[in-house]
C-alpha cells in the first residue's frame, strides 16, 4: 500500500505527500519490495532535485524582471526639490 502511494504521488509530482509518505516509511517484508522502494526513492531524489533547479531558475527570472523594473522606472521628485 505505501509503495503503491508512493507510486501516484510520484507519477503527480506531488512533493508534499511524498514528504509526509517519507516520515511514515514502513517496514518491508521481502526484498522485492526493499528494491522496489529504493528505485522509487531514486527516482523521487530525481524529481526534487528537478524541482529546485527550477525553482532556482524562476527566482533568477523573477530577480532580473524586478531589476529591469526598477532600472526603468523614472525617479520621483524629491521633497526637498524647493523652487523659489
Amino acid at each position: 500500500m505505501w509503495l503503491t502511494k508512493l507510486k501516484t504521488a510520484l507519477v503527480l509530482e506531488e512533493i508534499d505527500h511524498i514528504s509526509s509518505l517519507l516520515d511514515e516509511m514502513p517496514t518491508f517484508s521481502s526484498l522485492a519490495e526493499m528494491e522496489e522502494a529504493s528505485y522509487l526513492l531514486s527516482q523521487t531524489k530525481t524529481l526534487i532535485e528537478r524541482n529546485k533547479v527550477e525553482t532556482a531558475h524562476t527566482l533568477q527570472q523573477l530577480k532580473s524582471t524586478i531589476d529591469f523594473l526598477n532600472s526603468t522606472q523614472i525617479n520621483p521628485p524629491s521633497s526637498l526639490n524647493l523652487k523659489f
